[in-house]
């Protein structure tokens, strides 16, 4: 590892050299006005100081449109071709620490079992992923609770602080490695940046303001299942899925072939589909497993919270808030949490 300084004004600098070897994607406005991850033209249209994007940048590698091969058949033969973006090198720059511990949360996922989904594994491994640490986190996040930090370095291969004017540099990985020594340009630290750098983290820790015992939480989900408290805290639910599209750990998708029978060419796409919409679980013989809202609301919370801890000893959240803040009827995870462990204790217990 190695650190470097970054002059904020150098930032235009920077991107320029970058861009000539990569695709640069990173937080900016779209026409309405949400931050999303999109794909960079000119520095001015970076945004670095921002709370957390609308749309996580799991859009980068996991599209909410996606074409997975293009085909065209030719007499007694079928022709298929690859996206003609899988090879692309990206830098995705800005992604926020618990936004990146997402697509590690997404390679579990996509390379479990026998049949991987060499596609987005495909993309990951051409993507480089430039991560800025949290000074400031929202009153609504929690990452600290679900193993992760606003300073968390693990995840990214190369990591930068605000220290205000300028940015702490830090090659994280060997691929981040490369790219720093690169930018021979870059000032030298003092130890002064540094001890900075290492307050702000201890700040920025200290100042959530959520604290829960995930683990004690997790416990008590995988022991009630059928507890009536479910019928409870999803009451206010209107299954609109905003909590799982714009969730950087959900991964639900639909598949769908287009064609057009006059060129005998086609395509096949995925699209993102939420387990929150009543036919998620449709069969086509007419019979839904899932067909109450209860039941939904429930999967959503125990696939993050009881599952993902089974199948991959990992938790499925990592702790953004964007739940939270998008629920148009205010149904707020850290409740969820309070009510469950009401169960155990038989008396409220508040999360603080």
């Amino acid at each position: 590892m190695g650190e470097k300084l970054l002059n904020k004004s150098d930032i235009g600098k920077l991107i320029n050299e970058l861009g000539k070897e990569y695709s640069i994607y990173a937080a900016t406005n779209d026409k309405q006005g949400n931050i999303i991850f999109d794909k960079i033209e000119k520095a001015e249209d970076i945004l670095l100081d921002y709370l957390n994007s609308k749309i996580p940048p799991k859009s980068v590698l996991f599209p909410k449109v996606e074409t997975l091969f293009e085909y065209e058949i030719k007499d007694d033969d079928i022709e298929i071709t690859n996206p003609k973006d899988l090879y692309e090198k990206r830098i995705i720059f800005g992604i926020r620490p618990c936004d990146a511990y997402s697509f590690q949360l997404f390679e579990n996922f996509f390379g479990y079992g026998q049949f991987k989904d060499e596609l987005f594994k495909t993309k990951k491994e051409n993507t480089i992923l430039f991560g800025i640490g949290c000074n400031l986190p929202r009153q609504t996040c929690f990452c600290t609770s679900v193993e992760g930090h606003p300073h968390k370095k693990d995840d990214v291969d190369v990591f930068l602080v605000d220290l205000g004017d300028k940015y702490l540099v830090e090659s994280i990985s060997e691929k981040g490695k490369n790219i720093v020594q690169k930018l021979s340009w870059l000032s030298n630290t003092t130890e002064a940046d540094i001890q900075k750098a290492k307050e702000l983290s201890k700040l920025a820790e200290e100042s959530m303001s959520t604290k829960i015992d995930i683990k004690k939480v997790i416990k008590i989900f995988q022991e009630n299942f059928d507890n009536p408290i479910w019928d409870d805290i999803s009451m206010s639910c209107i299954g609109c899925g905003s909590c799982t599209l714009l969730c950087p750990t959900c991964h639900c998708f639909d598949v769908i072939d287009e064609n057009d029978p006059m060129s005998k060419k086609g395509r096949r796409i995925r699209l993102w589909d939420t387990c929150q919409s009543s036919i998620y679980t449709l069969e086509t013989s007419g019979h839904n497993p899932r067909p109450n809202k209860v039941q939904r609301f429930r999967n959503r919370i125990l696939h993050k919270f009881c599952y993902y801890p089974t199948n991959y000893d990992l938790i499925g959240c990592v702790g953004c808030g964007r739940c939270i803040n998008i629920c148009p009827v205010n149904n707020d995870l850290r409740n969820i949490f309070n009510s469950i462990l009401k169960i155990e204790k038989k008396e409220e217990v508040k999360v603080v």
